[in-house]
């Protein structure tokens, strides 16, 4: 197994192999939001900002990124 992994360090990966690495996170995301309808991937999303307001983002793997 470490044989494999050493093998792939310094490859440079394509983006669907990067979102596949860290879940195609970007910035922060948020397990606890709030959205309308169904709530898919790819949806609008808002997380409280403990002022009263609204953060908005996008739902990614069930997630709400900013």
């Amino acid at each position: 197994m470490k044989k494999s992994v050493l093998q792939n360090l310094g490859k440079v990966l394509n983006k669907q192999e990067q979102k596949e690495v860290n879940g195609g996170r970007r910035g922060f995301c948020f397990g606890l939001f709030f959205c309308a309808f169904d709530c898919a991937d790819g949806d609008r999303c808002a997380v409280p900002n403990g002022s009263g307001g609204a953060n908005m983002g996008t739902i990614v793997n069930g997630q709400c990124c900013l």
